[in-house]
């Protein structure tokens, strides 16, 4: 069969190609017995090609029906027609996407075991640590220093300063890495320094805390009066009398081992006992070769040894309490008084 009549089989009417459909299997009935095959091959092909004209005619029909139902329908503006149109393809594109998002698999993803993530948070907090010092490094607060110092009485904040050793050019971290070094520059440098400690302050802000050694006395020589402190150290710079604080305590020792020993000595009682002595003068006895007599600003004189200071002066305010005019405490052997 030649293409030619295949076409013309499937224009024709479907009652002529059923009747013919039927004579031919009424014609080759007997050999459908013999040749099964042959025949459903051929009522498989007939089926094929009546569907076929079947959907044809039925879309003939459709497209026929659309065409009267348009013209009967009044006619619309280009614009609106091309609104219209337009909605339908986004309707059509927006069905299409939801379809297509329907149909695509769900993708998730593990999560991290918790083993692994404590595993590498040493990792994680060295690397944020380094980006965080490379930022600051390259800011301008890793040089700009602001110092301040503290507790300092006798001895300027200039000096301090001095006595550390910090360089302008040093960066914030340099100088916190050698707080060490320049606690023991301020200390070793100065007599009247007692102990210092450097705090820091982030970003860029340090704190230098100085514990001065008390004032003990003064101590008079040819050229004026010096300091003398409870380490027992005496200032190289000597000041006139004018210079000194309205309640001080002259030191009348020549002997400057006793001067660092009275020092010490002193360093261990209470301020307020101390700043009671207005001087304090060597007068051995035949028993004591270091006893002192010590004037007091209640009008009292004390007789200490200076070895004994520590142990028997701060029973003196006690003592005081029950004199009733202007005595003589004597400690030089127990602890008796007498009026002057």
């Amino acid at each position: 069969m030649t293409e030619k009549d295949s076409l013309e089989e499937v224009t024709q009417d479907p009652q002529d190609l059923q009747e013919e459909a039927e004579s031919q299997v009424e014609e080759q009935a007997p050999e459908t017995e013999t040749e099964p095959e042959a025949e459903s091959d051929f009522l498989a092909q007939w089926k094929e090609r009546h569907q076929a004209y079947l959907a044809s005619q039925q879309e003939t029909e459709s497209e026929q029906e659309e065409a009267k139902s348009e013209e009967k329908k009044p006619a619309r503006s280009p614009k609106l027609s091309q609104k219209v149109k337009t909605k339908k393809v986004k309707d059509a594109n927006s069905i299409q996407s939801s379809q297509e998002l329907e149909v695509k698999p769900v993708v998730t993803r593990a999560p991290i075991p918790r083993k692994a993530l404590l595993q590498a948070s040493p990792i994680i907090a060295v690397a944020i640590m380094g980006i965080l010092l490379a930022v600051y490094f390259i800011s301008p607060l890793s040089k700009e220093k602001k110092i301040e110092v503290v507790g300092n009485q006798r001895i300027d904040t200039e000096t301090v300063l001095r006595y550390s050793r910090i360089s302008s050019k040093d960066y914030a971290l340099t100088t916190l890495l050698e707080t060490k070094t320049i606690e023991d520059n301020i200390k070793n440098s100065s007599n009247v320094v007692k102990s210092d400690k450097m705090t820091f302050q982030f970003p860029n802000r340090f704190t230098i805390h100085v514990e001065e050694f008390t004032e003990v006395g003064y101590l008079k020589d040819k050229d004026g009066y010096r300091l003398v402190l409870s380490s027992g150290n005496i200032s190289e710079t000597a000041m006139p009398l004018e210079g000194l604080p309205a309640q001080h305590t002259l030191i009348n020792l020549a002997n400057k081992d006793l001067v660092k020993e009275l020092a010490l000595q002193l360093a261990t009682i209470d301020a307020g006992i101390v700043s009671n002595i207005e001087s304090i003068d060597l007068t051995p006895s035949k028993v004591t070769t270091d006893l002192l007599t010590m004037t007091m600003r209640d009008g009292n004189a004390l007789l200490i040894p200076l070895s004994e200071i520590d142990t028997k002066l701060p029973y003196y305010p006690n003592i005081a309490k029950q004199l009733s005019v202007p005595s003589v405490v004597d400690m030089e052997v127990g602890a008796f008084s007498y009026a002057k």
